[in-house]
């Protein structure tokens, strides 16, 4: 009869844990916008996280898709105890193999840092989405480190240096990881 109730506990456990994964990250999310034509896409958001001690290195990957004609505006917020790695973000466009190199505007603030993106819709005949990858490292032993992001249309009217402010974000996080 223990084996039985070892065998319960532990399947109740390992649904806990499938149930907490699956609501933290890896999923989609929607954006930032309404549910009119100007909607700016949805969200498949990927992190590595086996452990963040100081020295670990995690990826992170986010593809957008269904990007409204006008582009999209994707923000990653983190605490201070992670830092962004230069030269390591890329994006995928459509269903290209090959990523191309990007600078993203960043931004820091008492309460954590921001990367921003602009993204674009695809050229006509690939398919609608971009992924951002993205690698952070770990400064400070930090086990409550978190990504999130969020997403916003693009507004064409303003030139994408002066869009994002980090004293008015307007950061709405639609995924934590």
């Amino acid at each position: 009869m223990q084996s039985h109730k070892k065998t319960a506990i532990a399947l109740v456990g390992a649904c806990i844990v499938a149930l907490t994964v699956a609501s933290c990250g890896g999923g989609g999310g929607g954006g930032g916008g309404n549910e009119s034509t100007n909607y700016p896409g949805y969200t498949s958001f990927h992190l590595e996280r086996d452990s963040l001690d100081t020295g670990d290195i995690t990826q992170s990957s986010v593809t957008v898709y269904d990007i409204n004609p006008g582009g999209v505006v994707l923000k990653f917020f983190y605490p201070t105890s992670l830092r962004f790695l230069p030269n390591s973000a890329f994006v995928y466009t459509g269903d290209s193999d090959s990523p191309q190199a990007v600078t993203p505007t960043a931004a820091t603030t008492d309460e954590g840092r921001y990367l921003v993106f602009f993204l674009s819709p695809a050229p006509e005949g690939q398919p609608n989405q971009q992924t951002v990858q993205i690698n952070l490292k770990a400064v400070a032993g930090d086990l409550e480190a978190f990504l999130e992001i969020d997403l916003d249309n693009n507004d064409p009217t303003i030139p994408d240096a002066y869009e994002f402010n980090a004293g008015r974000p307007n950061f709405t996080a639609i995924d934590r990881f």
